[in-house]
């Protein structure tokens, strides 16, 4: 296929389009000075929302979409971009959700129904995140006390002090970063949403377990802030 006919085709530029999406998720990747808990780091939870998370989505989607090339399905394209979706959620943006949403259930009801298990999915996941951040939080507290009064009694040398700092800004850094990827994934249900309800559908429960999330988000950035003044308290002079 030449790029004339792939520019004429547009399924087969958006599916294109889809690939190299995908094959750059999977080769995107970021490090930082000092490694996160354990804890945070090997949560599922927390992979479920983070970039990593999102690459392995992409991961499996492109092997899904390499299949339908190779194979021979009646509609290649179809297949492809069905591929490039499955188990997303709305990773990918609410469009593309939507999309693949309403090939998938001709009945609207049915297509929310499955909507709203999604999303209680993501609010399940959230749970599970939020409590791993508020033991690690807590942890990470205790450990601004201990370093504040090894301070003032001349316990802890500075350099000691400023490696204990570097592991709690480190948990900060982590979880602020997998917070904006979950607020992220919330922002695209509202789109959702908001595209179901202009369509004519009754969206009170899917609205309920968004508001859920939205509430979830709101209190876990609350004691990421509170993490993060505390520590901001801490002068080494």
């Amino acid at each position: 296929m030449n790029a004339v006919t792939m520019l004429a085709n547009p399924m087969k530029l958006a599916t294109v389009s889809l690939l190299l999406m995908l094959t750059g998720c999977q080769t995107t990747g970021s490090s930082s000075a000092a490694p996160a808990d354990p804890r945070l780091v090997n949560s599922n939870s927390a992979q479920f929302f983070s970039k990593s998370g999102w690459q392995a989505c992409a991961g499996g989607a492109l092997v899904g979409a390499l299949a339908c090339q190779l194979g021979n399905p009646s509609e290649k394209t179809q297949c492809m971009i069905a591929a490039g979706l499955v188990g997303c959620g709305v990773g990918m943006g609410a469009n593309y959700y939507l999309d693949n949403q309403r090939s998938k259930y001709a009945n609207a009801e049915d297509r929310l129904d499955a909507t709203i298990a999604d999303v209680r999915k993501d609010n399940q996941e959230l749970t599970a995140l939020s409590d791993t951040a508020r033991s690690v939080i807590a942890d990470d507290k205790r450990k601004i006390q201990q370093i504040k009064q090894d301070i003032a009694s001349n316990k802890l040398q500075r350099a000691q002090a400023q490696q204990q700092i570097a592991d709690i800004d480190a948990n900060t850094n982590y979880l602020k970063k997998t917070l904006a990827d979950v607020r992220s994934k919330q922002q695209e249900w509202v789109k959702v949403a908001a595209a179901e309800r202009n369509s004519g559908a009754r969206t009170d429960t899917l609205d309920a377990e968004i508001n859920k999330m939205q509430k979830q988000v709101a209190q876990l950035e609350s004691e990421i802030d509170q993490l993060y003044q505390q520590r901001s308290s801490i002068q080494l002079g």
